[in-house]
């Protein structure tokens, strides 16, 4: 009899033990795993960047593969639908479609169209001595956030915050801010799709193919 109450009890103990709440540290690692994982990534986003005329508001879709392709499109507002900037990681290309011509962007390094990617945060997140994790619940739903340092020292881009789903363990929310702790850049995901097979051709712009051609370094 005491041997089956025993037992009983350690099967109470073990059970409530499963049932205990997993902890920030448990958290982040099983995001590490989904992350790491991550070979390229499909996304529709809404992105709010305040500068000092007042915020503005984008709708894009964004492809990114490792280890360092990224493309942009946009589809609102629709004096830019239709404007594309595709990166190597240290240039940029820039087609606008509504005067014909292609840009090219000599230091892509520190842009806000950088900070706007995830894969971007993510290499910054490996590099960084410095990386906090914490949870939240917003509207009834339990999210993680990362948050790391962008390397520079630049001024408007100085921090950045990564709100993870627990749930889905997908990307919610991407969030810059600046050296006096001022949100310059939010990037809210609205669709997100971890290792879609992409072409490199996704990756390029026929440049052969705009009547105009400007370069500039930003």
């Amino acid at each position: 009899m005491k041997i089956r109450v025993i037992v009983l009890l350690c099967l109470c103990m073990l059970i409530l033990w499963g049932c205990s709440p997993k902890s920030d540290e448990d958290l982040f690692y099983e995001a590490q795993k989904q992350l790491n994982k991550m070979e390229s990534y499909y996304a529709q986003v809404e992105i709010t960047s305040i500068g000092n005329k007042g915020p503005q508001q984008y709708i894009m879709k964004q492809w990114f593969k490792k280890p360092d392709k990224y493309k942009l499109e946009i589809l609102s507002p629709e004096n830019l639908k239709g404007k594309v900037t595709i990166s190597d990681g240290s240039r940029a290309w820039i087609y606008n479609p509504e005067i014909d011509q292609t840009w090219m962007m000599q230091s892509f390094a520190h842009s806000e169209e950088q900070n706007m990617f995830l894969g971007y945060f993510l290499k910054n997140c490996l590099n960084s001595e410095s990386v906090e994790v914490s949870s939240k619940t917003m509207d009834g739903e339990d999210y993680l956030i990362i948050t790391t340092d962008i390397p520079g020292n630049h001024v408007y881009y100085h921090k950045e915050l990564l709100y993870i789903h627990i749930d889905t363990m997908k990307p919610y929310s991407l969030q810059v801010y600046d050296v006096k702790d001022q949100l310059r850049i939010e990037v809210k995901y609205i669709e997100f799709q971890y290792n879609p097979s992409l072409e490199n051709t996704i990756f390029t712009i026929n440049t052969n193919e705009s009547s105009n051609q400007s370069f500039w370094t930003k």
